[in-house]
């Protein structure tokens, strides 16, 4: 559930990103969303381009632009959240699996989407990620992770740790 649900939430995700929310149904540039609400929009999306431009890589350390990713991030963030809501509604208790009794389904979930990314580190050149639109496998994870408070609920991270710090990026 998570993988499909999380791919199938990040493409629906791209509907109410910067560059795609401009658009109506109909394909036609038109801003859909009052002034008011397009500022907080906005504002909400800048969270996520400083969060990416302040994260710490591995492989880049802290010079990566969100604003190249910010559409992917936006997509990203929309598409784990629309996943963990359609997982928390099946009914019923959720079984364990063999080897993991000791893991909660909900510590699964995010254990199962974290897999997705899991690659050894980046070996390209900076200037070449500086131009890419997808941002960077640990952020994907770590990033995206952090902001969400059923991550940090479900493995109990103190609250100003790493994976839930006391500011978090929301876009709705």
């Amino acid at each position: 559930m998570s993988m499909v649900g999380q791919i199938i939430g990040h493409e629906i995700g791209h509907a109410f990103d910067p560059q795609n929310s401009q658009y109506d149904s109909d394909f036609n540039q038109v801003n859909w969303l009052n002034s008011e609400d397009l500022r907080e929009y906005g504002n909400r999306q800048k969270c996520l381009i400083d969060q990416y431009d302040n994260h710490d890589d591995p492989s880049f350390g802290r010079n990566l632009k969100g604003t190249t990713t910010v559409i992917e991030n936006v997509a990203d963030m929309l598409g784990i959240k629309t996943a963990w809501m359609a997982y928390k509604d099946i009914k019923g208790v959720q079984p364990s699996i063999i080897g993991f009794e000791d893991y909660s389904p909900d510590k699964l979930f995010f254990h199962l989407r974290a897999l997705t990314w899991c690659s050894s580190y980046d070996t390209h050149a900076l200037s070449r990620q500086l131009k890419a639109v997808h941002g960077v496998k640990n952020f994907r994870v770590n990033g995206i992770h952090s902001n969400m408070k059923e991550f940090a609920e479900a493995f109990q991270c103190p609250i100003g740790s790493p994976m839930n710090p006391k500011k978090k990026c929301t876009l709705f």
